[in-house]
């Protein structure tokens, strides 16, 4: 609807026309889904614009190239009409080769507005002949509506697969550069861990004859690995617990951190003491003394239970799988 605010008579057809147009009948004939029940969109079949400001009305003839209408009265000296314009336009669209939607507008008719439809009624009547009138153009223009919507759909599904192999290969990349660096870290822990046991294996003592003040330390690994000379001899007054741990570091690939030496009665339990830690008095108290094998208390046969330490994280996760275990145990019996 274009108003023609130059001419008399303008306020008084907008009063009956603009009401007309916003009413909740034509509203509502608006509103209904050009595609039915089929159509998944939210567009509607027409499309209601008044242009009621002069900037408006100027932009609006020269877009749509409309005219007033011809005036009723055509012996009139003045040939210029004062109704105001009321038409139905056809966007008439297409889809250009680059998938971008091309609009050329085309009148399918134009009411005379003399004077313009005085009730929603009267404007329902002539929207709907017009529309008969014009099948294959609505038809087409469902077409093209439907073809809209499905390109729509396959840009959206394009643009979502395109963000979907970003996010995946974000994700794939976070993970491989995780893994290099758990890789490097664990390549320079284990030559750090070989290094180490090459000096220990250097600085192991020559294996002392059986007799007075030798103490023999007899292996026992509760994981069960076949392992070598599970047996070796020490002066007991000079070999310090931590010496027993470096043995069986550097001979038999278990790091000394990792594990806790016990008799066989587990009466006596032993961890390796990091001397370097000196200061930290809680890591004393826990861990014990660097004590050598006679203070140790060790006979002259001692076999020793080897043990790897559970992490705490790994423990942790027992106790909790123990605890769900003890818990749906006690809701059977109830």
């Amino acid at each position: 609807y274009i108003s023609n605010n130059q001419k008399k008579g303008a306020a008084a057809n907008n009063n009956k026309a603009i009401p007309n147009l916003l009413s909740s009948e034509i509203i509502k004939l608006a509103n209904r889904k050009p595609l039915g029940k089929k159509q998944s969109g939210d567009t509607a079949s027409y499309y209601i614009w008044i242009a009621n400001d002069d900037r408006d009305v100027d932009a609006a003839m020269k877009r749509l190239k409309v005219k007033p209408p011809a005036p009723r009265n055509k012996s009139s000296k003045n040939k210029k009409s004062s109704a105001p314009i009321l038409a139905i336009i056809n966007p008439a669209s297409s889809i250009s080769p680059s998938g971008k939607l091309a609009v050329s507008p085309k009148i399918l008719a134009q009411h005379h507005c003399h004077p313009p439809p005085s009730t929603p009624e009267l404007l329902t009547a002539w929207i709907n002949s017009i529309r008969k009138r014009h099948l294959r153009d609505f038809a087409k223009l469902q077409f093209m509506q439907k073809e809209m919507q499905m390109l729509q759909d396959r840009n959206r599904g394009y643009v979502d697969s395109i963000n979907d192999d970003r996010v995946r290969e974000e994700k794939e990349e976070s993970e491989r550069q995780r893994k290099e660096m758990e890789e490097e870290e664990e390549r320079l822990r284990v030559q750090a861990v070989e290094e180490r046991r090459g000096g220990l294996l250097a600085s192991l003592v020559e294996e002392p004859v059986a007799g007075e003040g030798v103490v023999t330390i007899a292996l026992r690994f509760t994981d069960g690995g076949k392992r070598g000379n599970l047996q070796r001899r020490f002066v007991g007054g000079e070999t310090y617990v931590n010496d027993v741990f470096n043995w069986i570091d550097a001979v038999h690939g278990l790091e000394r951190e990792g594990v806790e030496l016990s008799t066989m009665n587990g009466s006596k339990k032993f961890v390796y003491v990091n001397e370097e830690d000196d200061g930290d008095e809680s890591e004393v108290e826990e861990s014990g003394e660097n004590v050598t094998l006679e203070e140790a208390g060790l006979g002259r046969m001692t076999a020793l239970r080897v043990t790897q330490i559970v992490v705490a994280d790994d423990a942790a996760d027992e106790e909790e799988g123990e605890s769900d275990e003890v818990e749906e145990e006690e809701s059977d019996e109830e």
